[in-house]
């Protein structure tokens, strides 16, 4: 019973906390999810170290922080296309620093360490595409400047109801494992449970901001489908590494992977959905 009153505070006071970011400007938005995601990033690579690996954690660190500062401001339209490629040179300089450390693993080290980021770093940075200076929020009808953080409340709403969701149905109904060896308590009638409400979702949230319904729909079975196999991603990591949660900064939630799991997949695939139909200029 504690511990569900721990996890209940602690997940209501994040929920307030998020929310209050989205809508307060673009600057609070990229400034949760640059701390978020420098701690997301530490957690991974203490849990490569519990793997027997060994990545440059603060040089590693470091790196990201700055990719994360060039996406972001490249989606504030404050840096141009130009300014995206020097994270190549970036991610050059971090294998060039790791060969030259003369670790047991340097090949691994390498290559969890770029893993890091790009499983880290990259989708909490395009979450700043989904809301202010970008087109993606007029791709779902919403014009009115005032209102762009909708289309990034909405994809984190989905993802609530999503989770509760699977939660509720796989509580009440679940038999039948999705994926037994990963993640033993998730069940194929969960996911469903979680689907549903997640569509349902979509499109009441698209009728209470008047955009377009079947935009909100696809990103809901995007944010159920992908977050899904984000979910069970990070569980087989944990589960590779013998760790029950990536961390303990989130009482009664664990980490912020473990908050976040499902955000780090779906949070690419949404973007390419939007993109999709912003470089094409198509409607539904």
């Amino acid at each position: 019973m504690k511990e569900l009153f721990t996890r209940s505070i602690t997940g209501a006071l994040f929920v307030c906390l998020l929310i209050t970011a989205i809508i307060w400007n673009k600057y609070s938005v990229a400034g949760l999810f640059f701390i978020v995601s420098l701690i997301g990033l530490y957690e991974f690579f203490n849990l490569m170290s519990k793997a027997g690996f060994n990545p440059k954690k603060s040089f590693s660190i470091s790196i990201g922080a700055i990719i994360y500062f060039i996406i972001t401001m490249y989606s504030f339209k404050e840096f141009s296309f130009k300014y995206l490629l020097f994270i190549f040179p970036l991610l050059v300089i971090l294998v060039a620093v790791e060969l030259f450390r003369k670790q047991d693993t340097p090949i691994s080290n390498i290559a969890f360490s770029i893993m890091g980021i790009l499983y880290v770093i990259i989708p909490f940075s395009i979450l700043n595409f989904f809301a202010y200076e970008s087109n993606y929020p007029s791709v779902l009808g919403i014009e009115d400047n005032e209102h762009q953080y909708w289309l990034l409340l909405g994809f984190f709403v989905i993802q609530w109801a999503s989770d509760t969701g699977a939660y509720v149905f796989g509580s009440l109904f679940g038999k039948r494992k999705l994926a037994v060896n990963i993640s033993p308590n998730k069940t194929w009638e969960g996911s469903i449970g979680g689907l549903i409400l997640a569509i349902v979702t979509g499109y009441i949230f698209a009728s209470i901001t008047t955009s377009a319904e079947l935009h909100w729909m696809n990103i809901a079975i995007i944010v159920v489908v992908f977050g899904t196999l984000g979910d069970l991603t990070e569980s087989q990591i944990k589960r590779s590494c013998g760790v029950k949660d990536s961390g303990n900064i989130l009482p009664g939630h664990g980490g912020v992977l473990d908050r976040f799991d499902g955000v780090l997949f779906s949070a690419p695939f949404v973007l390419a959905y939007l993109h999709f139909f912003d470089l094409f200029n198509l409607q539904l």
